[in-house]
């Protein structure tokens, strides 16, 4: 299994794996403290230590726990975040993979989504600002001009809610809504903090006993730097990463151009968000459109009530909306190699 594993791939048939309430319980707290102990799992889901410890490893063995790692919080170093979409050519299948590769491999790329409509690509980067950006892209679109057809560019100005887990295991009301977006005081890691998240990153449960093993430093060192990154929100909290196409979910991204989009209506939506936790991501950006939305859904049918549902409400302010289909995700890095040269 790669280390830099997607959430989902729609290619793969029979690619399901069952799995009982007791299993949705402790995906839900894994979620939430990815480095809670076995034993607080084992009370609250009314299972004994070793059988929550043979769940979970179930779970890894056959692929729906991806990773256990820290969500970082890419601002407070200093970096913004974009998303662009590309239509590109496919005469030239090989020239088409060279890009997956190419894009998988960079450096300031944390997910690559391929779709089925509309857009083929969508990339998700991190950057210092918009020179460097706009450096990334003019790197790309040099390295694949007769591959790249069209794209469209995204700044995010504000995440209203962020999950990797499907939303049908959460107990209800379980979004967090994250304040307005600002730049607040960039916080400075050094060599050793990085190591730190590099191997959380790696596996979230390793004890700070085995990453000072690793670092040579002691446990304690480890302790206190770990709860120095989550006391200035680098770390936002530890979670998991799971296969969402194994759990028979499906993905769409639903963007759309409002008429207008006040404070009021801003906090409608953020009503909305916590009345329908099928949206696990959501952001206001700068661009072609004023919100991108991420709906994880069982079904079409599901799908199809929950854009009606989106449309009813906001029918006075939406002005267009497209809908893409999922695909599959090629990669999704916690810890892109631009973190390490940010710090350098």
């Amino acid at each position: 299994m790669s280390d830099k594993p997607g959430r989902f791939d729609y290619g793969i048939e029979d690619n399901t794996v069952k799995i009982d309430l007791k299993d949705k319980k402790i995906l839900s707290y894994l979620e939430k403290n990815s480095r809670i102990p076995l034993t607080q799992i084992a009370k609250k889901v009314k299972l004994s230590r070793d059988g929550v410890s043979y769940r979970i490893n179930r779970l890894v063995k056959e692929g729906i726990i991806l990773k256990f790692f820290p969500n970082i919080n890419y601002e407070k170093l200093g970096l913004y975040m974009f998303h662009v979409f590309f239509l590109v050519d496919e005469k030239d299948p090989k020239k088409k993979l060279e890009m997956i590769e190419y894009l998988k491999a960079h450096p300031n790329i944390f997910s690559l989504i391929e779709y089925t409509d509309t857009w083929d690509f969508e990339i998700s980067i991190i950057a210092r600002d918009l020179i460097e950006f706009d450096r990334i892209m003019l790197e790309i679109c040099a390295a694949f001009p007769e591959t790249i057809l069209e794209k469209s560019k995204l700044e995010l100005i504000r995440r209203f809610n962020s999950s990797h887990v499907p939303p049908l295991i959460h107990e209800q009301g379980n979004h967090t809504l994250e304040s307005v977006f600002k730049r607040d005081e960039i916080v400075k890691i050094d060599l050793i903090d990085y190591k730190i998240l590099e191997l959380l990153c790696e596996d979230a449960r390793i004890s700070a006993y085995a990453i000072g093993e690793k670092l040579n430093i002691s446990s304690d060192t480890v302790s206190y730097r770990i709860k120095n990154l989550e006391k200035k929100k680098i770390i936002k909290n530890f979670t998991i990463l799971v296969n969402l196409s194994k759990m028979k979910y499906q993905w769409y991204t639903y963007s759309m151009e409002m008429k207008m989009f006040d404070l009021k209506k801003e906090k409608k939506f953020e009503e909305f968000l916590n009345q329908n936790l099928n949206i696990i991501r959501s952001a206001k950006t700068l661009g072609g459109w004023d919100l991108l939305l991420y709906l994880v859904v069982d079904n079409q049918r599901h799908f199809h009530l929950m854009i009606k549902d989106i449309k009813n409400v906001f029918s006075d302010v939406v002005k267009k909306y497209s809908t893409w289909v999922a695909y599959k995700e090629h990669i999704f890095d916690p810890l892109p190699d631009a973190i390490y040269k940010n710090i350098k």
